[in-house]
């Protein structure tokens, strides 16, 4: 295993850190917030030197690596990363301790969108940083989806197989940055133009770019509190639905829809599996909504159903979802949306999968000789195929298992335990508010021992958690 070249990608990663940090220095000092202009400025400026000492000195490193390698990178990419993000959340005033701006950069970073800030009370600067931080995190899920967990994927079932990644071996890291630009492309545009109809609209125009950014990412962090129904006009919020919805949906159809530039195929969009499954889901959510708030609430329902599907979890109204049973929408939470997408969850298709082989297995056991074969988008998939999928269903269990037990541990109800382990696991922080809110818990209420299990379970969410549990395997470690 070659160090240096892990070192290399991570240098390149923090110049990415200190762009985003220009980025949000340019736009304190357009909002005259020239305080926030001069601290976000010097992160940009010790962070692009961190970057480039690190690139400087291992420069002349192979650029072909091995998986294990890649793997090693994607871990921790996701847990270095957030230590540099937190800084704008001390420095511009909106956590207290650097734990606090730890697990905001960690929720904001992974799209989760579960905060200890009130909205109202932050400067403008912070909260364009954390809609840009979450858009960012989404463009990072996506690319490494399609990239390295795709690479790792080649013998399996094809969950994260994507027209957009050709592999060729000892070509990972090459390839992100060419796939990190058409997945960034292609989110810039869906959030150019939701920012411009959502202000058409009516919407105000900072509210309207935070949230667009925020929206694509499958974030669900607003730059207001309360529901957005309350600065949000009908036609607005629908384009927002739109956008999270677009989120949720795999990158790769996305590509080949703006690729081919034939609006026909927008077809596409319904025809696919994945998407399929993610209307069949917004489905029966807003038919169980209508079962608990009324068919007079529809509107509220559809729009916070396209939120809650995506793993957004804006609430557009304060009656809609939040009245429906509490177990049916930790259970929904937790299937998320496309493989390739930057939903979280345990995503649709793997889901579509095991439903398939499940009912297979069922048809065999009533006829023990029959050869009844698992068939899915017309193509036979033989049993083994399936392990890694059983496999990542049981370690994703185990995780919110052993979630639940952490924070009844650090003092939680098993009700709120239950809930708060899902909404951070499957990256949904908002579905904390949506079920039992009699017992008045928040993120602001969390001691510090509940905010690392949250932060650590965001980031399992985030990452495949296969690929996270195989470093623990001393295999592993004996192929490096």
């Amino acid at each position: 295993m070659a160090l240096t070249r892990i070192i290399l990608w991570l240098g390149n990663s923090i110049i990415f850190c200190a762009a985003l940090f220009a980025i949000t220095s340019l736009t304190a000092f357009l909002s005259t917030d020239f305080d926030a202009a001069v601290k976000m400025g010097g992160l940009t400026i010790v962070a692009g030197l961190v970057g480039t000492i690190l690139i400087a000195t291992t420069f002349n490193t192979s650029m072909r690596e091995s998986n294990v390698e890649a793997i090693i990178f994607l871990i921790l990419f996701w847990l270095i990363m957030p230590f540099i993000f937190a800084f704008p959340f001390r420095v511009l005033g909106g956590s207290a301790t650097y734990l606090t701006a730890y697990f905001e950069a960690v929720s904001a970073f992974t799209t989760t969108g579960a905060s200890q800030l009130t909205a109202d009370a932050q400067r403008p600067a912070l909260l364009f940083w954390r809609s840009l931080l979450q858009w960012f995190g989404g463009v990072s899920s996506a690319t490494f989806a399609v990239v390295i967990l795709a690479s790792l994927n080649l013998t399996g079932t094809g969950v994260h197989r994507s027209l957009l990644f050709t592999h060729k071996t000892g070509e990972l890291f090459t390839r992100l940055m060419g796939i990190g630009r058409i997945v960034a492309g292609i989110y810039l545009f869906i959030t150019s133009a939701g920012f411009i109809f959502m202000v058409l609209g009516g919407a105000p125009a900072f509210e309207s770019i935070c949230l667009a950014l925020s929206g694509v990412a499958t974030g669900g962090l607003s730059p207001r509190s309360g529901a957005l129904s309350e600065f949000m006009s009908p036609f607005s919020i629908t384009i927002l639905a739109i956008i999270c919805t677009l989120g949720a949906m795999n990158i790769a159809v996305l590509w080949d829809l703006l690729r081919g530039r034939n609006w026909r195929n927008i077809r596409r969009l319904f025809n696919n599996v994945e998407h399929r499954g993610l209307f069949g889901m917004l489905a029966f959510m807003i038919v169980v909504g209508v079962i608990y708030a009324g068919p007079q609430n529809i509107f509220s329902l559809l729009i916070d159903s396209m939120f809650f599907v995506s793993t957004a979890g804006f609430q557009y109204d304060v009656i809609s979802l939040d009245v429906v049973h509490p177990v049916i929408l930790v259970c929904a939470s937790l299937i998320g949306g496309a493989a390739l997408s930057t939903a979280g969850g345990v995503k649709v298709i793997r889901m579509l999968l095991l439903i398939r082989h499940l009912s297979t297995d069922l048809s065999r056991l009533s006829h023990p000789s029959r050869v009844v074969p698992v068939t899915f988008k017309t193509q036979t998939i033989p049993d083994q195929a399936f392990l890694s999928i059983w496999m990542y269903f049981f370690a994703y269990t185990l995780c919110f298992g052993i979630g639940i037990t952490a924070f009844g541990a650090t003092g939680l109800s098993l009700t709120d335990a239950m809930t708060v382990s899902a909404a951070s696991l499957s990256n949904m922080g908002p579905l904390l508010t949506l079920t039992y809110p009699e017992s008045g818990l928040t993120y602001a209420d969390f001691n510090s021992l509940q905010i690392f299990v949250s932060s650590m379970l965001m980031l399992l969410g985030r990452v495949e958690i296969l690929a996270a549990i195989v470093l623990v395997t001393p295999g592993f470690w004996r192929n490096t």
